[in-house]
């Protein structure tokens, strides 16, 4: 894979797990996500009369994007209301590079080098154990329902955003188009849900809803970007060692605990990273 695609994937990691650490620590994750979705709308809707429109068939595709994230963002804050940060994080998106990689075989084709499957193989691995060091808090059949079914939405829209990104050609006015369409969706569901309670709480924490709105415009931009030049399944397990910065966050910031699996699981993810940025 590209050397700089590696390098810019893991830079939207960084970034990715930097906004979740916010979501998590926030006491509504619906108000939070809506929140984060507005500063990344208002950027992207500023950056549209520069753009050209997308093509028609785009459009199409955007709006089965957006269903998409909708229903990933709603699952997120629903995992995120039954486990913490370090288990949460990885058993949402533990099975996303396979999902991506069976889907990128199956939608659009690609068919990953022996190496790249290997990569990806321990990343996901490594991810997977993350969610199991967690002994004290057993998963309950609620957490693992709303963790595959939003891990298979990571994969889903990966596969229809890289779809989408390739058909129209012009990765940044797909991207900007579909940020804004997306936060006029999440915003609606936020304000039906939650009602003028969404403005007061945006009030009392504007400062990190300005923080993790910029830093969720710049990992998605990233992350598009990539989707545009490399198979969605490497993309995505690249994507998916923000869950290690995602573990440092939480020892760091949340104040969850470190263990022995947690140090197997880095070693496993960093050797994946390794062993795909060498794969051809």
């Amino acid at each position: 894979m590209d050397p700089a695609v590696v390098l810019v994937i893991l830079l939207a990691a960084l970034l990715h797990a930097t906004w979740h650490a916010l979501v998590k620590s926030s006491g509504d994750r619906i108000v939070a996500l809506a929140g984060m979705n507005l500063v990344s709308g208002l950027a992207a809707l500023a950056c549209l009369p520069f753009l050209a429109l997308p093509r028609p068939a785009a459009f199409a595709i955007i709006a089965g994007s957006v269903f998409l994230h909708v229903g990933y963002k709603i699952g997120l804050a629903g995992l995120y209301q039954r486990a913490d940060l370090g288990q949460a994080y990885p058993l949402a998106r533990g099975v996303t590079p396979v999902f991506a990689t069976l889907l990128g075989l199956a939608a659009l084709g690609e068919r990953p080098s022996p190496a790249l499957l290997l990569g990806i193989g321990l990343i996901s691995l490594g991810v997977v154990l993350l969610a199991r060091e967690r002994a004290e808090r057993p998963l309950t059949a609620g957490s693992l329902a709303i963790a595959a079914a939003t891990g298979l939405s990571v994969a889903a829209y990966s596969i229809v955003d890289a779809w989408g990104v390739r058909l129209n050609g012009d990765w940044l006015g797909f991207t900007a188009w579909l940020i804004v369409c997306d936060t006029a969706a999440f915003l609606g569901y936020a304000f039906a849900v939650r009602g003028r309670a969404v403005l007061g709480a945006w009030r009392e924490g504007m400062g990190r809803v300005l923080v993790s709105g910029l830093l969720g415009i710049g990992s998605f931009g990233a992350f598009l970007w990539a989707l545009s030049r490399a198979p969605v399944g490497g993309v995505a397990a690249l994507r998916e060692t923000s869950v290690i910065f995602a573990a440092i966050l939480g020892v760091a910031v949340l104040g969850e605990r470190p263990t022995a699996l947690r140090h197997v699981a880095t070693a496993l993810v960093a050797v994946g990273v390794i062993t795909m940025a060498v794969a051809r």
